[in-house]
Formats: C-alpha cells, sequence, structure tokens
C-alpha cells in the first residue's frame, strides 16, 4: 500500500478557552475553515472547544489569528493554545 503525504498541509489542534459554548461559535468555526479550504473537526469540551484542523501553513496561521477578531458576537476568546500535531 503506499501512502501519498502532501508537504504542503500541516495539522494542528486548538484549544478555545473563554466564552465559547452556547454563543454560536463552532458553527462559526465550521463556516469559516469550510470558506478557507481547511478540513477537520471542532467540538466543545470542559475547557472549551477544541479544534483539530489541517491545511497549508500561511492559511493555519491567518485561520488561527482570525478566530478571535472574527468570532460572533456573543463570544469572548480568552485564548487560543495551538499545538501541531
Amino acid at each position: 500500500m503506499l501512502i501519498v503525504v502532501d508537504p504542503t498541509r500541516v495539522a494542528r489542534r486548538l484549544r478555545v478557552r473563554g466564552v465559547v459554548q452556547g454563543v454560536g461559535f463552532r458553527p462559526f468555526v465550521y463556516r469559516f475553515a469550510r470558506s478557507l479550504g481547511l478540513t477537520g473537526w471542532v467540538r466543545n469540551d470542559g475547557g472549551g472547544v477544541e479544534i483539530e484542523i489541517q491545511g497549508s501553513e500561511p492559511i493555519l496561521d491567518a485561520f488561527t489569528q482570525c478566530l478571535a477578531t472574527e468570532a460572533p458576537p456573543l463570544a469572548r476568546v480568552d485564548s487560543i493554545e495551538p499545538e501541531v500535531i
């Protein structure tokens, strides 16, 4: 079996903390990621929201920076903790 890896794609796990549950943050993340051509998933957990996202590094950087500035009006992002996976 041959496995082809795209060297231009990277994966990150982002832990987002703040007021990010019950304010439309997950649907915002989903729509925003799709609009940038990123893939992955988003879910609530006990500490906030966890995102696993894949795409090119420059787009992932832009996505991460815009999470706080473009978030829904009722959301408040206190921190984003990235992890390369």
